[in-house]
């Protein structure tokens, strides 16, 4: 039996070994699978303890995060009547936006709050962002309160009015949820500039006051609001504000400021800054960053069951080409083992994770835009918890033009800044086409040797740079890594050899500088008919001369005074630019119009320091209405202008803005324009260039 048993075991162990071998054999073919699919296994934290993370490239449509509804829009409903300030009743009336198809009987509410200084604004201006948000499935509600002529001699009637207002507004929601499928449970209350100073002070006094009222309020979105009237409530709902950083009216450290003192209550909030821009949130550079940080950090802050499992930021942005982290909130640090899985875009690389920070790959060369990516612990998707952020790929290169006069040319020449905002240096080529001062096509072309992260260029063109610009820049391989467009309008303004008569006809103005007028922003803008318009011109030693003629099929202005924006009327931007050429911080805001009686207003809403605002400004302007055509003539006096005449020459640089506005007999329709910077912000960055040349 023991001589058996020594020829048995051997044989076993021989079975055992080369079963064990195959086994193996087989483990690492599954292993040699998995690999493809589990990008890195990393250290969870410093304890050593280990977390399969999971890259998966599949992603899908989100509720509330991707636009997959059409809009239809209910206007003018009546929530409420107050007494205004004249005590006269006034009709309180919202717009309702809300996705169509959207099979849930319960959709989150979004209170939009316009601004205006409490002055000025309608619903209407929320138009575009609250069609975005009901796109994701949100209902919009775009509202009206109480405005004040002047707003600042009795503030705290002003705000007690305009709570009051937004107070019926939550009123409304709750007597009305059943019949428009509203969830009268998850409020978000957001406005920009006086309507998210509106919004953010309306929730906070509410703590204190009615606490009940605003419990359904889960998130604020303040958009450049300023400061509170009263320290944070500890109570207050996640806040994500947004700002620019050279935002003339609210200044950017108000929001510094408010988000510090947020941190200090404990309470969840996002900064979502806008470099480079003022006070416009419409900004084309931002819009859709702002949209999409918006919707992510709605869906965290809705979907999260507590502080721990909200990321830093719902809203990052990134050159293409880097390597960006994501920091991990404290819920997704355990030491379960559990798989984490993260949602990236198409070419996207997931590289590992290390002291709890994901860290992701973005591939060279990859379009601008905002893409998600998502992160959730388990296996099953639809019931696991998670979180996702908004990732603004940006250019790696970022372009800066500034039109200069050149005494020594005596021609106006461009300077490009050139800013590398990614990680890594950059050598390669720059290619910049643009249209030249002769309306011609101009092309320059430069080389750029270890330009480093965050240095940055000057390059000086040897003309002026304007029309559709275009940037292509390539590495030092040849390899295509950006094409970077943008639009600025600038003109040489000729001088006269005698001045103009000023009498509502433009036809002997020959010799001017000609302008099209054609940004269009009427709703329901039917044609050319409908609105349109054409500018011209030109200066001498005593005026600046302005023409505009503008076909529109019905003529309307009601208004007088500092109300004519609400008519058929032009407004017009104009700044002297500093010594350097850089932008002024004071400018004029300016405007006529013909009323419905042949009377001619004229009005300045905003002067720099020692020019008056008011109709006081001395015009010379004349405007004639005859068929569908009605005609502008001004000649603006230098010393309305500038307190020193004596810069008025060539090579004088000024900003320049004009609209034009349509009113068809049922209210502001909208306006026409030439550059921006008045009809949706107050922002003189918008503005374009002008040069006075002989």
């Amino acid at each position: 039996m023991k001589q058996r048993l020594f020829y048995v075991i051997p044989i076993l162990l021989i079975v055992l070994g080369a079963w064990l071998f195959l086994y193996n054999r087989e483990d690492n073919k599954v292993s040699d699978n998995q690999e493809k699919e589990v990008v890195a296994v990393a250290p969870v934290n410093n304890s050593g303890a280990q977390s399969n993370v999971k890259a998966i490239y599949e992603q899908e449509p989100v509720q509330y995060l991707t636009p997959a509804y059409e809009v239809e829009v209910k206007r003018d409903i009546l929530y409420a009547k107050k007494k205004n300030e004249t005590e006269a009743e006034e009709a309180l009336k919202l717009d309702l936006y809300q996705p169509t198809g959207d099979n849930n009987k319960l959709r989150p509410v979004f209170v939009f709050i316009h601004g205006g200084g409490y002055s000025g604004g309608g619903k209407e201006d929320a138009a575009d962002f609250a069609t975005a948000m009901a796109k994701r499935g949100y209902v919009v509600l775009s509202v009206d309160y109480r405005l004040k002529t002047d707003p600042f001699i009795n503030f705290s009637r002003t705000l007690t009015d305009a709570c009051e207002d937004i107070r019926d507004v939550i009123h409304w929601i709750n007597d009305n949820a059943a019949t428009y499928g509203l969830d009268a449970g998850h409020i978000v209350i957001g406005g920009d500039s006086a309507g998210g100073h509106l919004s953010i002070n309306f929730v906070n006094l509410s703590l204190s006051s009615d606490p009940a009222l605003v419990q359904s309020v889960f998130a604020i979105v303040d958009i450049y609001g300023g400061d509170m009237t009263r320290l944070p409530d500890s109570k207050l709902p996640p806040f994500l504000i947004i700002h620019g950083t050279i935002d003339k009216l609210v200044p950017y450290q108000l929001s510094v400021e408010l988000g510090n003192q947020l941190k200090e209550q404990g309470i969840y909030h996002n900064l979502l800054t806008m470099e480079g821009v003022g006070h416009d949130y419409k900004n084309t550079k931002y819009i859709d960053e702002i949209v999409e940080t918006t919707s992510h950090f709605l869906w965290n802050v809705r979907n999260s069951r507590g502080l721990d499992r909200l990321p830093e930021n719902s809203g990052l942005s990134v050159a293409s080409g880097d390597i960006f982290e994501i920091k991990l909130p404290e819920a997704y640090r355990g030491t379960t083992g559990e798989q984490l899985n993260v949602s990236l875009p198409n070419g996207w690389e997931l590289i590992g994770q290390e002291n709890h920070t994901l860290q992701i790959q973005t591939p060279e060369g990859v379009k601008r835009g905002n893409l998600s990516v998502d992160v959730w612990q388990g296996q099953g998707r639809e019931t696991a918890q998670g979180f996702t952020v908004n990732v603004n790929v940006i250019d790696p290169l970022e372009v800066h033009y500034m039109t200069f006069y050149d005494q020594s040319r005596q021609a106006v020449r461009t300077h490009m800044d050139v800013v590398n905002r990614s990680k890594n240096k950059f050598s390669g080529l720059l290619q910049v086409d643009y249209e030249t001062a002769q309306s011609t096509p101009g092309t320059f072309t430069t080389a750029v040797e270890a330009l480093q992260p965050g240095e940055k260029v000057r390059v000086d063109l040897p003309e002026l740079a304007r029309g559709h610009r275009t940037l292509k820049a390539s590495n030092d391989q040849g390899t295509l890594l950006q094409t970077a467009l943008d639009t600025f309008n600038a003109l040489l303004i000729p001088k006269l050899s005698k001045p103009l008569k000023i009498e509502g006809d433009l036809s002997e103005w020959n010799n001017s500088a000609r302008f099209a007028v054609k940004d269009v922003r009427v709703n329901d803008w039917k044609g050319e008919q409908d609105l349109s318009a054409t500018g011209q011109l030109s200066w001498d030693d005593h005026n600046l001369y302005l023409g505009v003629e503008v076909t529109d099929d019905k003529h309307v202005q009601p208004a007088s005074g500092d109300a004519i924006w609400s008519g058929d009327s032009i407004q017009i931007g104009i700044g002297i630019a500093n010594s350097d050429g850089t932008v002024p911080s004071e400018y004029h805001e300016l405007g006529a119009a013909r009323g419905d009686n042949g009377t001619l207003y004229k009005w300045r809403w905003i002067a720099p320091s020692g020019f008056p605002v008011g109709d006081a400004v001395d015009l010379k302007y004349a405007i004639q209405r005859e068929g569908l055509k009605t005609t502008y003539e001004l000649a603006i006096p230098w010393e309305e202008l500038s307190h020193e005449t004596t810069l008025v020459k060539e090579g004088l640089k000024l900003k320049f803005s004009i609209l034009v506005n349509d009113n068809d007999g049922e209210g502001r329709k909208g306006w026409v324009e030439y550059n921006s910077g008045i009809g949706t912000s107050k922002d003189i960055d918008a503005f374009g260039d002008l040069y006075l040349v002989d």
